[in-house]
């Protein structure tokens, strides 16, 4: 056979013309391609992924709310020059915190001194304090509840009545789950949260507000 014959090719059982070596070439060389984008991308990815672990190791991480706690008793005493009556501002622990307060105008009332109060236990409570409050407005601060019975809360000798709306059984979590209401002649005071144990806590500090007027 001479020396520059073309060679059998495995599975043909003779040699290859131009066409088939051409194709068999292309071939080989797209294989190859897609072999080496697939590692491109696989490379990419990891890069990616590194920068983002360093990204997250390098970035501080607060344990705490990203909320601002707000002083409301500051807020109270700057709010008080625009309150047509005396602000409820509940005196609590360095355990509570607030992350709202704040006085504003709504339906049904002549004005809303309002709160937003974080206690232990992961705890939230809110205050509502509705001057010249209607029926509508304590009925949608109630979520439109049925009354469950009558709570008194006494501060030294001094005992105030606060209405029950316990609605755990409905809403066990929610942040409506369990109310108190309290009104006086300038108008209704609603306590409520998540938490009824911190909802009575709050009440308690309120009633101490109320019964120094």
């Amino acid at each position: 056979m001479a020396a520059n014959e073309p060679s059998e090719v495995a599975g043909l059982g003779r040699p290859e013309t131009p066409q088939e070596k051409h194709d068999r070439v292309q071939k080989a060389r797209a294989l190859r391609r897609g072999r080496q984008t697939m590692r491109n991308l696989v490379l990419s990815l990891l890069t990616s992924l590194a920068i983002v672990a360093v990204l997250v190791l390098l970035v501080a991480r607060p344990d705490t709310n990203l909320v601002e706690p707000v002083d409301w008793r500051e807020v109270a005493d700057q709010a008080s020059t625009q309150a047509p009556g005396e602000l409820i501002v509940p005196d609590l622990s360095d355990e509570w915190s607030a992350n709202r307060a704040e006085i504003s105008g709504e339906a049904g009332v002549t004005a809303v001194w309002s709160m937003g109060l974080l206690g232990p236990d992961q705890s939230f409570v809110f205050l509502d304090q509705g001057f010249g409050a209607d029926a509508q407005w304590l009925s949608e601060r109630t979520q439109k509840a049925t009354q469950t019975g009558d709570i008194d809360l006494s501060v030294g000798d001094a005992v105030l009545t606060w209405v029950e709306y316990d609605r755990r059984d409905v809403d066990p979590l929610g942040n409506y789950s369990y109310l108190l209401v309290y009104e006086t002649d300038e108008g209704t005071i609603v306590i409520g949260g998540n938490n009824a144990g911190a909802v009575l806590i709050v009440a308690t500090a309120a009633t101490a507000e109320l019964v120094k007027e």
